[in-house]
């Protein structure tokens, strides 16, 4: 799924700081996931689900893991 299309997923992680598995969100990646909504000239993008925590989250962001949790397996069946 590309960022434009999971705009929404995106916009409910932070309106509700919970993952879609219902995990909090904390405030680094909260502030992840405002500058992906932001980030108009990457809206092409793959986007990624962390294995551990749910987070949805911009591939681009991921190199080093879920900035929300650390693990470093995901996935693109979102």
């Amino acid at each position: 799924m590309k960022i434009q299309e999971g705009l929404d997923i995106l916009k409910k992680e932070v309106a509700l700081s919970r993952t879609p598995f219902g995990r909090p969100i904390g405030e680094y990646a909260i502030e992840s996931i405002q500058a992906v909504i932001g980030d108009t000239k990457n809206q092409d993008n793959d986007l990624v689900k962390c294995l551990g925590c749910g987070l949805v989250m911009s591939i681009l962001l991921t190199s080093e893991g879920c900035p929300n949790c650390g693990v470093e397996e995901m996935s693109t069946e979102i």
